[in-house]
């Protein structure tokens, strides 16, 4: 195996890793959205969720239902409590082009 093979062979296993990695923290925060703070749903969407390009500079995408006033007190221990940059969107708050999008491409985590 040649050097480069190797480095693209090193890449690809941490890349996949990190995936792993994001995915069982999207999973924490998705139970500490709904046994902590009471979500009825929480979906996984964007390049996490697609199988698109996911590296240290991605973040976990996250839309929540059913949060309401608890929603600034949950994204704030979630931040804390995960590894990962997130970004946690009301649901019910969202462009609808955006559910759509959410609806069709996202991954139920809860609910």
């Amino acid at each position: 195996m040649g050097i480069l093979e190797n480095i693209s062979g090193r890449k690809t296993a941490l890349r996949e890793k990190k995936v792993t990695e994001a995915l069982k923290d999207a999973k924490k925060i998705s139970k500490i959205l709904a046994v902590k703070f009471g979500a009825k749903e929480v979906i996984l969407f964007g390049s996490l969720a697609e199988g698109k390009k996911f590296d240290s500079a991605s973040d976990i995408d996250i839309a929540v239902k059913g949060l309401k006033d608890k929603y600034l007190k949950a994204y704030g221990y979630c931040l804390r409590s995960s590894n990962f940059n997130l970004d946690i969107k009301p649901y019910e708050e969202l462009l609808q082009k955006f559910k759509a999008a959410v609806d069709k491409k996202g991954v139920k985590l809860y609910g």
